[in-house]
């Protein structure tokens, strides 16, 4: 494919260039690519190399980390890598004692955590902001009891 590319092109080049050479017009010849009056090899090779050296624009993505658990996270190393984040998902705490749970998400996200067997939003502290710059950090305001599920919601 790119073989077929570069012999068009040159094709096209060199036939530009006799084209304008016969007519006498030297005040701007199409495919002179580096602008000394001629179209020659040069320009031919000129052209593969910007082509061959030209990087594609590469979409930007976001990596996303997601942590819940009993112990609050201080790195991204603790936190794992997912694709996108579940609109809802249930944590048990089974740390053996009642703890604070803490949630990380990227800084664009809200967790809000609900006691299924009370129905009942449970209190939060503050957003967390600052240990992870451009993460958040959701927790607890109370110690949740061992062995008492969570219903998390992130949006």
């Amino acid at each position: 494919m790119k073989q077929n590319f570069f012999m068009l092109l040159a094709v096209m080049l060199l036939s530009s260039a006799s084209a304008f050479a016969q007519s006498g017009n030297n005040e701007s010849l199409m495919g002179d690519v580096n602008g000394d009056g001629r179209v020659d090899i040069v320009d031919v090779t000129t052209v593969i190399d910007i082509y061959l050296n030209t990087v594609p624009d590469t979409p930007q993505t976001t990596t996303y980390y997601f942590y819940v658990g009993t112990t609050k996270p201080t790195s991204l190393s603790q936190a794992s890598v997912v694709e996108s984040y579940p609109a809802e998902q249930t944590f048990t705490n089974n740390s053996g004692a009642k703890s604070k749970i803490y949630v990380l998400t990227n800084s664009d996200k809200n967790v809000t955590m609900i006691d299924p067997g009370l129905g009942g939003i449970i209190d939060q502290d503050d957003v967390d902001t600052t240990t992870i710059p451009g993460y958040k950090i959701f927790s607890t305001y109370s110690p949740f009891a061992n062995g008492s599920p969570m219903l998390i919601r992130i949006s």
